[in-house]
């Protein structure tokens, strides 16, 4: 006949009665009762330490994640500062490209200059024309800031953008007759 393995205290074959937590201590006379520890209990010690374990759990993990954080971001400073540094370089090289030939353009220039078939005339100080300083005009008025025409707008004045006025035309005319034709 099949018996299940109950515990003690359940275990209804035996003749003696289930042992008890409980211990007597003492004479005769007087007994005192004394609570055994539990037997899956954990000592005190033992739960620290396991507490402290899942504490340096904890940092570790977060230690672990935050250099694998900051090392992604190491790898990936480096790869944008290596390709911005390829780039800087490129622009460096095509500057100085451009420099030279700049400088090539302008010696080219030169020498075509001092061709006799350019028709180019090396500067002669009897060949030079000198401008008199214009007259000093009078200041115009300031228009009023409750005036409704814009500035340099006269009443006359109805032509459309980009023709000369009437009064442009009238100082050209001045210059004109104060200088001779040859300069």
């Amino acid at each position: 006949m099949y018996q299940p393995n109950l515990p003690p205290q359940l275990d209804r074959s035996s003749s003696k009665p289930a042992p008890s937590r409980l211990k007597v201590v003492g004479s005769n006379h007087q007994q005192q009762v004394k609570h055994l520890p539990e037997p899956n209990a954990v000592p005190v010690w033992l739960r620290s330490l396991l507490t402290m374990q899942h504490g340096a759990l904890i940092v570790f993990a977060s230690v672990l994640g935050l250099s694998a954080i900051v090392y992604g971001y190491t790898v990936y400073t480096q790869s944008l500062w290596r390709s911005q540094y390829g780039q800087l370089q490129r622009l460096q090289l095509q500057e100085s490209q451009q420099a030279m030939m700049n400088e090539h353009l302008k010696q080219q220039m030169a020498q075509t200059a001092e061709e006799p078939k350019s028709g180019l005339i090396a500067p002669n100080p009897d060949r030079m024309v000198f401008i008199p300083i214009a007259p000093q005009r009078p200041a115009k008025p300031l228009p009023t800031p409750h005036s409704s025409q814009p500035v340099g707008v006269g009443v006359g004045d109805s032509l459309p953008l980009g023709t000369a006025s009437r009064r442009e035309a009238s100082l050209k005319e001045n210059r004109s007759s104060q200088f001779p034709r040859g300069y």
